[in-house]
């Protein structure tokens, strides 16, 4: 009887060890809404908190900054990202970037790679002005155009990361890639290469190579 006994606290102990390890990975400081629901608003500017190594913040302690303008003076480009999520070690460290869109009539069942690409940018940028990027990861909410109205004109105190009316997306940042889909263009903008089709509806919409939502390269 003891046995069958010891047998099921064994099992009742394994089974919430795996629970409450869910739960962390779901919810806790190191998960992404983790992260970005325990950010404090930085009490410094941008580029002192990069710059000037400040002395007070503490280790592991994330600090949340948004609309900041940054510039790739390797890659010839300036940007300004709707969110950033970093925290001081020996180096700054940039945990997340998070990039807010919002479609007029539907939201997209997977991450869109414009996106994902318009977020790595920002994080390259950042890891070219001694940012250590190795464990970044690129977050795209997406959220609906007249839910967020609401919430704007509606002085709504929900945080975007919390809000069940949007979806969430993640990448780890690639800078390989990146870094190669970025040369691609470049030949394109700079050197005056005619672009490769890849015509579909929705990137014939959107392209400035495109004539009446056709492509002009289709028959290379």
């Amino acid at each position: 009887m003891s046995a069958l006994v010891n047998l099921l606290f064994f099992v009742l102990f394994i089974g919430t060890t795996l629970v409450i390890a869910i739960l962390r990975a779901r919810f806790g400081v190191n998960s992404i809404k983790g992260i970005m629901r325990n950010a404090s608003i930085a009490p410094w500017d941008f580029h002192e908190f990069l710059n000037l190594n400040p002395s007070s913040p503490k280790s592991n302690e994330f600090y949340r900054f948004s609309e900041e303008s940054i510039r790739s003076h390797a890659h010839r480009y300036v940007g300004r990202f709707d969110g950033a999520v970093l925290h001081w070690e020996e180096v700054p460290i940039l945990d997340l970037i998070i990039e807010n869109k919002f479609p007029v009539s539907y939201l997209p069942d997977s991450v869109k790679k414009e996106d994902i690409f318009q977020a790595g940018l920002y994080a390259l940028a950042l890891a070219e002005s001694g940012v250590s990027c190795r464990d970044t990861k690129l977050v795209i909410i997406y959220c609906l155009q007249d839910v967020a109205k609401r919430c704007l004109h509606g002085n709504s105190q929900r945080r975007c990361w919390d809000c069940g009316d949007g979806k969430t997306f993640s990448q780890n940042f690639d800078r390989r890639k990146i870094v190669k889909n970025l040369t691609r263009i470049n030949d394109v903008w700079y050197k005056r290469r005619n672009p490769r089709a890849s015509p579909s509806e929705d990137t014939c919409r959107s392209c400035p190579y495109s004539k009446n939502g056709g492509c002009n390269y289709s028959a290379v």
